[in-house]
């Protein structure tokens, strides 16, 4: 049976694989000339990797993680100390690590009290705020507090308003570009329970040279090995339907028609909107998947000819225009190197813009100045380094705004149209938006529409 994927991120690479192990006939269609989606790498003319974000994994992705190692990438990561790392004013440094050695929630609880960031009264607060959580919280518990913002849930919770701003206020925009008192209560109170409860779940990872050389690429090689079909710039136009309002056919920018006995859409949710037929809006299934927004991020890339830190890990600051960021001349080992494209020794930051959404309409270079202008407060050696190259990439709607309401709205991967389903890290999953959900989500997709397609079969055909 062939089944057609469209959208070749980390959910439509992951569905193709599990489909062909499967032993179904795939066939991948994605609209640019790079797979990745939201975590796609392109070299510029200079030879450099241009990444349409800062990505980071988790111990946590535990399904991430499981694909790798089937495809043979399972080298693919290199893990860093678990630290929450801020940058402060003048190259100092402040951080919130756990305490190796201890078992959890100790070990948070240890690590929080000799942390520097905040002062003895936020801690206090955390600790009293925090530790029902560690202790007793699970996934039920997680999603019954989506009604609520972040900064809501931290309050009722009596922690300082001034832990929220030096601690948790970059997290949430890494996480999904959008302020505390913006985010769901839900997605951030699941990060501390990672964070909280287990070492190996909360480190961060990087991958060795870029995600698509350490990631994407390989999955697409396994699907080609396994016989699968990837076709780039083969952009979706619509859907012809059945009487029924199955699906008869995919129809392509370039007017093919695309045939197959079940169709996937592993297109971003702010796509796919674009593409449901009208037929379909009677089920509430696609009409809920109207009340997903994405959220805009930026990303800016600045090469330097000197180093302006040595901290090989993921850091935060706050009070910056960018909330997230790294020397990925440091942190990723088989990239970003003297002699590759620009680099030549010297730093190369990748940051995360957030909030973006101001960003948008300004021009770039106004932008970079702005961003080296807060280097210069966090980093002093940017004064005497040379800024060789600044590249920036805008996206309008990354992942989707985790604003509270919305997490009962993620529709399951089973569409009410009989040979049709969806995946994508904003469909149902015990995870979030990120490379994790959309793996997550990729295995569901393919478990699910073996079910389904195996109940049409008849039973001679089983045996």
């Amino acid at each position: 049976m062939e089944i057609a994927i469209f959208g070749g991120g980390v959910a439509g690479l992951t569905a193709a694989i599990h489909l062909l192990d499967k032993g179904y006939s795939v066939r991948l269609y994605e609209k640019r000339s790079v797979l990745g989606g939201k975590v796609s790498v392109w070299k510029d003319s200079d030879g450099d990797s241009i990444e349409s974000g800062l990505h980071v994994v988790f111990g946590g992705y535990k399904e991430l993680q499981f694909i790798l190692k089937h495809i043979g990438a399972e080298d693919a990561v290199l893990w860093k100390d678990l630290a929450l790392v801020y940058a402060e004013k003048e190259g100092k440094q402040t951080s919130f690590e756990k305490q190796k050695g201890l078992p959890s929630p100790l070990a948070e609880l240890i690590g929080g009290l000799k942390t520097n960031v905040i002062t003895w009264r936020d801690k206090l607060s955390l600790i009293r705020g925090l530790l029902p959580l560690l202790l007793f919280g699970d996934e039920k518990y997680f999603r019954s507090q989506d009604h609520m913002t972040y900064s809501e849930w931290h309050a009722r919770h009596g922690i300082t308003e001034n832990a929220l701003q030096r601690l948790w206020r970059p997290i949430s925009l890494a996480l999904n570009f959008i302020e505390p008192n913006v985010i769901s209560a839900r997605p951030m109170i699941t990060i501390f329970n990672y964070f909280g409860r287990n070492y190996e779940d909360a480190r961060f990872g990087f991958f060795k040279a870029n995600p698509n050389d350490s990631m994407i690429e390989p999955m697409r090689q396994y699907i080609l090995k396994k016989g699968g079909i990837i076709e780039n710039n083969a952009r979706l136009k619509a859907f012809e339907l059945n009487a029924d309002d199955t699906v008869q056919a995919a129809v392509l920018a370039d007017g093919r028609r695309i045939e197959a006995d079940a169709y996937i859409s592993a297109l971003p949710v702010h796509s796919f909107k674009k593409l449901i037929p009208k037929a379909w809006l009677k089920h509430d299934y696609f009409k809920n998947l109207f009340h997903f927004v994405g959220s805009p991020v930026a990303n800016c890339q600045l090469w330097f000819d000197k180093k302006i830190t040595d901290t090989d890990n993921l850091m935060f600051s706050h009070g910056t225009t960018f909330a997230t960021f790294a020397d990925v001349s440091i942190t990723c080992k088989e990239d970003y190197q003297a002699g590759q494209g620009t680099a030549t020794g010297g730093s190369v930051l990748n940051l995360v813009l957030a909030p973006a959404h101001h960003l948008m309409e300004l021009p770039n270079d106004v932008i970079v100045a702005q961003v080296m202008k807060e280097l210069e407060t966090r980093f002093p050696k940017v004064r005497e380094a040379k800024l060789l190259k600044a590249t920036m990439v805008k996206i309008p709607e990354s992942v989707y705004k985790a604003v509270p309401g919305v997490d009962r709205f993620r529709p399951d991967q089973v569409s009410p149209i009989a040979n049709f389903f969806l995946c994508g890290d904003y469909t149902y999953q015990h995870y979030l938006a990120s490379m994790e959900g959309a793996a997550l989500s990729g295995r569901a997709v393919a478990e699910k529409l073996c079910m389904r397609l195996a109940k049409k079969q008849p039973k001679e055909l089983l045996l």
